[in-house]
């Protein structure tokens, strides 16, 4: 019985560790600015510097 528990435990830390892990990485990667911009952040750019013509589709 109390390797059915240690086992249970064993696995719920594990899981919760890897996902807060995760979660960590996500928001260092962000706040470090390297994930790749989206396609509206591009056209947003794109608008500002004067790359994007309205009229062409």
């Amino acid at each position: 019985m109390r390797s059915v528990i240690r086992v249970t435990v064993f696995l719920a830390g594990l899981f919760i560790g890897i996902v807060t892990g995760a979660a960590l990485l996500a928001y260092a990667y962000q706040e470090a600015g390297l994930y790749p911009p989206d396609d509206a952040t591009i056209k947003f750019l794109a608008r500002e510097r004067g790359w994007l013509r309205e009229d062409v589709e």
